[in-house]
């Protein structure tokens, strides 16, 4: 198996029965378990749970139950996550804002990417204004597993320009980018416990306004250098995780939506 990250595990592929209550028993589910595992999989990983479109997927093996239907709310570390399948995913909509699935571009249609409508980005008060053509092509995907958002150059450029102007009263971090690191815009907020993000909106199609705050925004793990988690590129645009912490995502397949709340972990 390859990776979007190039990341790769080879093993052996099997299938046995998988109970996740006494009530949800699928009989022969397919997974493979991997001996020989390269890439960046993180430290102390167990295993990767498959919630994309494609055929082996947890969401497709167990659609006769659950409809293709499921939600996840990733937690910050004073908080408990959630992950929830049919039913119980279903309940939490009526207050969710949604947009629509599209079709992704040539083979990426094939990919099990969800992809969905990107139009524009807003730092405060501030819209952007970007074309939506720009992440049009190839295409947006939402994915719970990269972590740092990649946004066209064009897009990228707007959103920190908007931000460095945003934060022009605190200090830009003096400290040297380690090798391999995307990450370029970052501040030296040692000491200070008044510092004021700007809310940062992602705008997709039908609507549904993304706020993003906080821990939403910057990446680190010291004060002295906390970054603006986006980053450019070249490829796809990818909303990652860390601009969904603390969020509840609806994932509705075949209704061909994606859902968006506020708050969705408990503390």
């Amino acid at each position: 198996m390859t990776y979007g990250d190039d990341s790769t595990s080879v093993g052996n592929y099997g299938c046995d029965t998988m109970t996740l209550e006494p009530s949800d028993v699928f009989q022969k589910f397919q997974f493979g378990c991997g001996r020989n595992n390269k890439g960046d999989f993180g430290s102390g990983v167990d295993g990767m749970l498959g919630l994309g479109q494609g055929q082996l997927s947890t969401v497709s093996q167990t659609a006769s139950k659950f409809n293709k239907v499921f939600s996840y709310c990733l937690p910050e570390e004073d908080s408990i996550g959630s992950l929830l399948f049919g039913e119980k995913a279903t309940s939490q909509s009526s207050s969710l804002k949604f947009t629509s699935l599209v079709n992704g571009p040539g083979t990426l249609q094939e990919s099990g990417y969800y992809f969905v409508n990107l139009s524009d980005i807003s730092v405060g008060n501030e819209r952007l204004n970007i074309p939506s053509s720009v992440f049009a092509s190839p295409g947006t995907i939402i994915d719970s597993r990269t972590v740092i958002t990649r946004l066209p150059q064009r897009a990228y450029s707007a959103l920190k320009a908007a931000f460095k102007k945003a934060m022009a009263k605190y200090p830009l971090s003096n400290g040297r980018r380690k090798k391999g690191d995307i990450l370029d815009t970052c501040y030296n907020l040692s000491g200070r416990k008044d510092v004021l993000l700007p809310e940062i909106v992602l705008h997709f199609g039908g609507g549904a306004d993304v706020r993003l705050n906080g821990t939403n925004i910057v990446w680190g793990s010291d004060a002295s250098r906390l970054c603006l988690a986006f980053a450019g590129t070249s490829e796809l645009t990818i909303i990652g995780n860390r601009q969904q912490l603390s969020l509840t995502v609806l994932y509705d397949i075949q209704g061909r939506r994606i859902g968006f709340g506020g708050n969705g972990c408990s503390k």
